[in-house]
């Protein structure tokens, strides 16, 4: 794996020393920081969303399923 040095001013450093987890390299720190700034990196379910734009038909179809299943769900619960 290639390797990079960067520069951090000393406040820098002492921010991320104590951001750091006790067997976390600096690396692995700032992907994890970077990961919470783009939450298709930290939630991979994000990477799903929009998927039904496309296809609205589909869409009404699973809402419509969605629907029926609270309904008779909540049919269950009171019978």
């Amino acid at each position: 794996m290639t390797q990079k040095t960067i520069s951090l001013n000393e406040k820098s450093y002492k921010l991320l020393s104590k951001l750091k987890k006790k067997n976390e390299s600096y690396s692995e720190l700032i992907m994890r920081l970077c990961a919470l700034q783009d939450p298709s990196q930290y939630d991979p379910l994000l990477e799903f969303r929009g998927i039904l734009r496309e296809n609205g038909d589909l869409w009404k179809d699973i809402e419509k399923l969605i629907k029926q299943n609270r309904y008779e769900h909540l049919i269950d619960e009171i019978e």
